[in-house]
């Protein structure tokens, strides 16, 4: 908590990337993945090719989902939501070139923690 509050009152010190989100969009994700990897992200964009997952290899509910806006970037979400194809919808979570969820393998993908719809 101190760490948070000495970012926010003198952000030029440095360190503060853990809690710097970067806004992007799918097509700029797509361009430059090693620069957005590992980092926390908020990608606004249409939901496209959603599927609901169940299984022993999650442990929990899940989806998998495209997100879209020119380009598609993967977005995997450890809950089912009450999203539908074509919403528009914003995403908030860490973005990854590559990652094991399970015997999944998902090439640029989003971790979403927050998904919250756009008008």
């Amino acid at each position: 908590m101190i760490h948070a509050l000495t970012c926010l009152l003198f952000p030029l010190l440095g360190g503060c990337g853990p809690f710097v989100e970067y806004a992007a969009t799918p097509d700029a994700l797509i361009a430059n993945p090693a620069y957005y990897s590992g980092r926390p992200v908020i990608v606004t964009g249409s939901v496209a090719r959603r599927r609901q997952l169940r299984g022993a290899s999650f442990g929990t509910l899940a989806e998998t989902f495209s997100l879209c806006d020119g380009r598609c970037v993967q977005v995997f979400m450890r809950e089912h939501t009450a999203m539908y194809e074509s919403e528009r919808v914003s995403v908030r979570g860490f973005f990854s070139i590559e990652q094991h969820v399970g015997k999944l393998l998902l090439h640029d993908n989003i971790d979403a923690s927050e998904i919250f719809p756009r008008v």
